[in-house]
């Protein structure tokens, strides 16, 4: 493929100059989206309504209630940080958005040096949530996380009242 080309969804080399070529392309993308089996996704929508969203305390509990309990009660951390992670979690699923953009409403509420030190621990943290090979401790928090991301992500998209903090 020479410079200045481009593949197509469908995996064919596009050459822009060429007009024709590009309207059949975005004509027939445009009819694929139309045709779509599921409804599109208002993500922007799903973001504005998490702007300040942060898993409430007892959604929180609730989670924390489904994972194994020898996991909880000898290794795992369940702190405020935790939540927030978790939150932020949440939110990349809920919105497909990058995770430094999500909010952090505990984060923000600790004192100057918690701040400082949460955000200059946030990739660290992120990583036990996003590793493509989880430790089995992650993976069943994910896993309980995704039906809860679910959930609020549905019930954003109908519009069902007051997300909340829960």
């Amino acid at each position: 493929m020479g410079p200045g080309r481009h593949l197509t969804p469908g995996g064919r080399a596009l050459d822009p100059a060429d007009p024709l070529e590009f309207d059949r392309v975005f004509r027939a993308l445009a009819s694929d989206l139309q045709s779509a089996r599921q409804p599109l996704v208002d993500r922007r929508r799903r973001r504005e309504a998490l702007q300040e969203w942060i898993l409430g305390i007892d959604a929180w509990n609730a989670l924390v209630s489904e994972l194994p309990p020898t996991l909880v009660q000898f290794r795992t951390r369940t702190d405020d940080r935790k939540r927030q992670n978790a939150s932020v979690f949440v939110w990349t699923l809920v919105t497909r958005g990058e995770h430094l953009f999500a909010p952090r409403p505990l984060e923000a509420a600790q004192p100057t040096e918690i701040q400082q030190q949460w955000a200059a621990r946030r990739n660290t943290t992120w990583f036990p949530f996003s590793r493509p090979d989880p430790l089995p401790h992650y993976a069943d928090f994910r896993r309980v996380l995704a039906t809860y991301a679910r959930r609020l992500a549905r019930d954003i998209d109908s519009g069902a009242g007051q997300i909340g903090i829960n």
